[in-house]
């Protein structure tokens, strides 16, 4: 079959390799679509604890065969890949925090994943899904997932306002979720006026450039003395440290962008955290119990009614041979994206 291979820090390339040999447990899925997820930049760009490895985890196709122990009645389903492999003995699982999982794999990170033709997916790991819905919606299910997810953590309600810090595509799955499900207001803030326009057409009520306005007096102004919850989508430490100022007393915040390790903030971050008596709280991945959680199957029922929109979310559709050269302008900044669709048919 042919992959997409992360043979080393910033190298792609595009090859033939076997198919996967089907374990007992497992089934193979014949992958339709897969898409780029920003952690698929960050291996590539930064480099990862392994090579070779065949990357991707958000992807979606037909499963085509089944190993021992797995009911035949897989077989020709529609299906999205549920990329975390949690152990389901350890006490963290034992208690539903698989993200914690002590013992995890991760496909696409830690074992083999969907850029390539085929897939070999444990079995507790296939998401089974109406076959009317599109291949590429259903790739794009594992990121929603991670918006309702982190709605879940920040206990949030109908009724409530929240601030969106960063609207690329987390950003922008939370954009939808927080409309889906009742915000009251939905500030969202980019230094993109692009990527606030499509907050604005995803559901946003204010959208705020960082580099046009100040973002902190701006939102005090609108809401007072801060929103009830925020989130913060985009990993930039300047970013983070508005959450404090921008949510009200009691409030919460959910972070949910990956920080760079060598950069720190202030300890007036913390203390003006305890003063105003906020809740910070993180998130990784997306999973509650029962597995895979109650996040992937509101994800597949807003997909399901219409409240999801993925046509928005998507930029860019190559055939997966071209992977090299997509990675390669992504790393050198030459292509402004959302999510980028990868077909290994095409």
């Amino acid at each position: 079959m042919k992959a997409a291979i992360l043979e080393n820090q910033g190298v792609i390339t595009y090859q033939d390799v076997p198919v996967p040999a089907l374990q007992p447990g497992h089934a193979l899925m014949r992958v339709e679509t897969a898409s780029i997820c920003g952690s698929d930049i960050k291996r590539y760009v930064s480099g990862h604890r392994m090579y070779p490895l065949i990357l991707g985890h958000e992807c979606a196709g037909v499963i085509e065969s089944v190993g021992e122990g797995v009911s035949n009645d897989l077989i020709g389903k529609h299906a999205a890949v549920i990329p975390l492999v949690p152990c389901f003995k350890c006490e963290q699982c034992q208690r539903g925090r698989y993200s914690a999982c002590h013992n995890y794999s991760f496909i696409g990170s830690r074992q083999p994943g969907g850029f390539a033709e085929y897939v070999a997916l444990p079995e507790q790991c296939i998401f089974v899904v109406p076959d009317e819905l599109s291949f590429e919606y259903v790739a794009l299910l594992e990121p929603a997932t991670v918006g309702r997810h982190m709605l879940a953590l920040g206990d949030f309600t109908a009724g409530q306002t929240a601030a969106v810090l960063g609207a690329g595509s987390i950003g922008l799955m939370l954009v939808q979720w927080l409309r889906i499900l009742g915000a009251s207001q939905i500030i969202v803030t980019d230094i993109s006026n692009a990527n606030l326009e499509i907050a604005r057409r995803l559901g946003a009520s204010v959208t705020l450039n960082g580099r046009e306005v100040d973002i902190v007096k701006e939102i005090r102004t609108l809401t007072s003395d801060g929103v009830d919850l925020t989130l913060e989508a985009t990993g930039v430490p300047a970013v983070l440290e508005q959450t404090i100022s921008i949510t009200r007393p009691r409030g919460k915040i959910v972070l949910g962008g990956n920080q760079p390790l060598d950069q720190s903030l202030p300890l007036t971050f913390i203390e003006n955290m305890m003063r105003r008596e906020l809740s910070i709280i993180g998130c990784f991945m997306s999973y509650s119990a029962p597995f895979p959680g109650h996040e992937w199957d509101d994800t597949i029922q807003a997909l399901l009614n219409g409240q999801l929109d993925m046509p928005t979310m998507i930029s860019h559709r190559f055939p997966l041979s071209e992977a090299p050269d997509v990675f390669a302008k992504i790393g050198a900044h030459q292509l402004t994206h959302l999510k980028i669709m990868l077909n290994p048919k095409a």
